[in-house]
């Protein structure tokens, strides 16, 4: 569990992990650089639990972004198995016991995964919006070889799976995650690096509560406009990473050069759109 000022949700992770149905874990907290009461919380939690759970930090407490920050996480831990946790998201009961026993019935797959539950009743003062299963676009309940849902999450990056659980022998074969990737986009390169090389055990279990809040590293991407140049930056990371491997993918190649036209569209317009709008508040007429 990588965290960074995440007092207000943390407890209510950690006690997911805690409620699990299967006793046989380890919890990894790693703290990016909090200035707030989140080492005090997880402290906490690794006083009353020192068998099962330990809070790291990188030298000098600095702040490394997601990436290194969960890659310190996986380095710290001795499972066979890995998987990570959101300080905003909340486990199922039965995650760590079901994804684990999947990944024993099916020693070909690297990991599994399912969809989440977008939450957003965690919230009562939210409205009347109801939670929604994620739709993977995948048939479920079975092995997808490569490159697995790589293409469903080029289409609409709404289809990344999260919450999965990893074999540590697959982590390290593909080198874990780009710690170049601080923040947005972190998760869909380390999986494409997955996906690409590796099957996966597709379930249509639910194990995740997504939690969906306006200081999320998403929504606040999107709030100051740098969705889509992130978006761009995996695309063409995604690019060059495909073009570097010694089987050519012609139909992942094409997906991708319409996804970097697409999004080059979406920027342009994006760009003029505030070039007007700079326009007309120096022009005393409001955006």
């Amino acid at each position: 569990m990588i965290v960074l000022d995440g007092e207000r949700f943390l407890p209510e992770a950690l006690d997911s992990v805690v409620a699990q149905t299967m006793p046989d874990w380890e919890l990894v907290i790693v703290d990016d650089g909090s200035t707030d009461r989140t080492p005090e919380i997880a402290g906490a939690l690794a006083a009353r639990e020192p068998e099962r759970v330990r809070v790291v930090t990188h030298p000098d407490r600095t702040n490394r972004g997601m990436s290194a920050s969960r890659n310190l996480g996986v380095r710290e831990s001795r499972g066979a198995y890995v998987t990570f946790l959101d300080h905003d998201d909340v486990m199922m009961p039965e995650k760590l016991r079901e994804q684990a026993a999947l990944l024993d019935d099916h020693p070909n797959a690297a990991a599994v995964f399912g969809p989440n539950l977008l939450w957003r009743s965690w919230d009562p003062g939210a409205g009347d919006e109801p939670d929604e299963i994620q739709t993977l676009d995948l048939p479920t309940d079975r092995v997808a070889p490569p490159p697995g849902p790589l293409p469903s999450y080029l289409a609409s990056s709404a289809a990344t799976p999260l919450g999965f659980m990893i074999r540590r022998t697959a982590f390290d074969d593909v080198g874990g995650y780009e710690e170049t990737f601080r923040g947005m986009y972190e998760d869909q390169v380390f999986q494409a690096k997955l996906y690409l090389d590796h099957p996966v055990y597709v379930s249509s279990r639910v194990w995740i509560r997504y939690r969906r809040h306006p200081d999320s590293c998403v929504i606040r991407t999107f709030r100051e406009g740098g969705q889509l140049l992130a978006r761009r930056r995996f695309l063409h990371w995604l690019r060059d990473h495909v073009a570097s491997r010694p089987v050519a993918d012609a139909e992942l190649r094409r997906l991708i050069r319409e996804e970097l036209r697409r999004t080059g569209r979406a920027r342009a317009t994006w760009l003029v759109r505030q070039a007007r709008n700079r326009i007309a508040r120096f022009l005393g007429r409001g955006s």
